[in-house]
């Protein structure tokens, strides 16, 4: 008797049912009916009732903010990339439905997952930038160049067989940066109860994982591609591992949605950085216009010719009743219009990759985002990001944030015993270094309270206590610094140092 063929739909309906779950790490204590687009809505109003979330309105974009706030922070930046998500992601959906992958048509409960579909997307952009430190990546930079600087000093604490754990689980601070910091935010940092921070799905979580690995992958190549960042800390491997066995994942490969965000963030921050620029008189339209024009002239793509030819003859002359950038705003929606439908098409036809996890993003495989962004982001590296406004900013970014990382830096000479009892509230007779119980006064209490947690979870030897808790105490004051805003980093600074300068 011949077996009855594999419907591929269904295997990828199957796929789907295992990868979008209701489930947490804290089962929920709601009464609530828990549908998928319940619980996805739920998630989203965890995020954006949040003072995590809400740091991001005084967080630099690009540019620094202004008292009319006519350039986009981290929060605006972050609420238009989900505006972006929805839109893309709905599209997705729509077609999802028409091959039945989120279950038969007519059947109320596949319109509450594509429902949820929606939702998870737009979460998973809201939270995309969650992490970030202030200044922007110079912000990173200068956090992962300070802790560069001082590896071998702090490698000198442990005894020579701690050597090789110590520089696996140091690359944490050497490669910071805001994605692994957002996803330690949401699964740690953000104490309401307990541990769980969030204690968002388990689906949202993967969702919002661009680069599901730690830094050890930094630099190997994993599908062709050169892996540069890393999407977790070690301090979270095991809330990695959680999330993928709760979804029947293998570990390292991303989730489907985690996809539709990244194409939305690609097309958003390109389009947005250009905006602010005019905004900021850093750059002139017809210069933007004559470089499009050059540079993807002689394509052959219908859709970049099409983009190109609303292009006017003179961007910066004056059209009576339209504001100076009118021709930009049509600009900027003919592009997100046009990838928006091609990252979704893309989204279904390579949806047998998507399914393995594999490393890539959308846009790669799209020829109207490489040509058009690609020449977006080329123009932005020679004229914006090299910009004099951008660089006097950077200075002061290096100045603050070195500066208070070298005055908290203090915390981290001190005994093992001795740091946890100041960092916990607890009196100490002469501290070793004099300012240290003013320094720990200054540390987040939700912060403190994940700390904790990660200490006295620790067991094994001595030594071994010590070295998981100093690894715990250097995470607080990373938490504690990359958590900051511009302004409470700069006045930070001059607290520490009383306006004047370092002697350090």
């Amino acid at each position: 008797m011949a077996r009855a063929k594999k419907n591929p739909e269904q295997d990828i309906a199957a796929r789907y049912q295992k990868l979008l779950q209701v489930t947490r790490f804290r089962p929920s204590q709601s009464n609530r009916n828990q549908t998928l687009s319940i619980e996805a809505a739920s998630d989203r109003g965890r995020i954006l009732f949040s003072n995590a979330f809400r740091r991001l309105q005084s967080k630099t974009q690009v540019f620094d903010q202004e008292l009319n706030a006519s350039v986009r922070t981290r929060l605006t930046h972050s609420l238009e990339v989900a505006s972006v998500g929805r839109y893309l992601a709905d599209v997705a959906a729509r077609e999802m439905l028409k091959k039945g992958w989120l279950g038969p048509l007519g059947n109320e409960e596949t319109l509450d997952v594509s429902s949820a579909v929606v939702t998870f997307v737009e979460v998973a952009c809201l939270m995309h930038d969650l992490g970030n430190p202030p200044f922007g990546h110079f912000g990173e930079s200068t956090l992962q160049a300070w802790f560069e600087n001082h590896q071998d000093k702090f490698c000198a604490k442990f005894s020579k067989n701690k050597r090789t754990k110590f520089e696996s689980l140091y690359r944490d601070f050497r490669h910071f940066d805001g994605n692994p910091q957002g996803f330690r935010i949401a699964t740690k940092l953000q104490w309401v109860k307990d541990e769980h921070g969030y204690n968002l799905t388990h689906t949202q979580l993967a969702a919002m994982l661009k680069y599901p690995w730690t830094p050890d992958h930094v630099g190997q190549k994993r599908d062709g591609k050169t892996i540069k960042k890393a999407g977790a800390f070690y301090s979270e491997e095991e809330v990695i591992k959680g999330v993928y066995s709760a979804l029947e994942m293998n570990v390292g490969t991303r989730h489907p949605l985690a996809y539709l965000m990244e194409a939305s963030d690609d097309i958003s921050y390109c389009l947005s950085d250009i905006e602010d620029a005019f905004e900021k008189n850093v750059i002139r339209g017809h210069d933007f216009v004559d470089w499009l024009r050059k540079k993807l002239g002689g394509t052959t793509s219908g859709a970049v010719s099409k983009i190109l030819s609303n292009l006017p003859e003179d961007a910066d002359a004056t059209v009576e009743n339209e504001s100076r950038f009118a021709w930009y705003v049509k600009f900027r929606t003919d592009v997100t219009n046009t990838l928006v439908n091609e990252a979704a098409n893309l989204f279904i036809q390579h949806q047998e990759d998507i399914l393995k996890g594999l490393y890539f993003d959308l846009l790669d495989r799209c020829d109207t985002a490489k040509q058009i962004l690609g020449a977006v982001k080329d123009f932005s590296t020679e004229h914006l990001y090299t910009s004099r406004v951008v660089r006097q900013r950077e200075l002061l970014a290096f100045e603050v944030i070195t500066g208070i990382l070298d005055r908290f830096g203090a915390l981290l000479d001190l005994p093992s015993n001795q740091a946890y009892e100041l960092i916990t509230g607890k009196h100490v007779k002469n501290p070793e270094h004099i300012l240290a119980p003013t320094l720990c006064s200054f540390l987040g209490k939700k912060q403190v309270l994940a700390y904790r947690y990660a200490t006295d979870v620790n067991s094994g030897t001595s030594e071994e206590r010590e070295f998981g808790e100093w690894f715990a105490r250097t995470h607080l004051l990373v938490d504690y610094v990359s958590g900051m805003t511009d302004d409470y980093a700069i006045a930070s600074f001059q607290r520490l140092y009383a306006g004047g300068p370092r002697y350090i």
